[in-house]
């Protein structure tokens, strides 16, 4: 059950750059982005999960970028190597939007590119909030 709510926080911050969170699905977020600072050993701005939920993309560094792989993968998103899941964006994307604008986004978006796994992952992310008016 935790797992399934942590899925829902990290799909609403990448679907919503304003979201509405309750104070339960806020503090989930922040708990999944300090496990994977924690897990990673790195130093990550106090207001991290804030910034990422409005899609900052000035979290930039190998630490936030390396985070955002984390809580991806953690959720499916992304494989362990950075990779993006166009199945799993689509089905987890559909929930709320119509599938059409699902698949319209993994089209742009699953190919995500860069040189490590935190690249790949932040260029998904990235390309997310470039291109979030599909789902206007």
């Amino acid at each position: 059950m935790q797992s399934l709510q942590i899925a829902f926080v990290v799909l609403l911050a990448i679907v919503s750059t304003t979201a509405f969170f309750t104070e339960e699905q806020h503090e989930i977020a922040i708990a999944l982005s300090k496990a994977c600072q924690g897990e990673l050993g790195v130093d990550l701005p106090e207001d991290f999960s804030t910034r990422m939920r409005q899609g900052d993309l000035t979290l930039n560094s190998e630490a936030s970028k390396c985070t955002i792989q984390c809580m991806f993968a953690k959720v499916g998103f992304t494989d362990e190597n950075g990779v993006a899941s166009r199945e799993v964006l689509v089905t987890k994307l559909a929930k709320g939007n119509p599938v059409e604008k699902a698949e319209k986004f993994a089209d742009i978006c699953d190919k995500n590119e860069g040189e490590t796994k935190c690249d790949k992952a932040f260029s998904l992310y990235e390309c997310y909030h470039k291109n979030k008016s599909i789902f206007d």
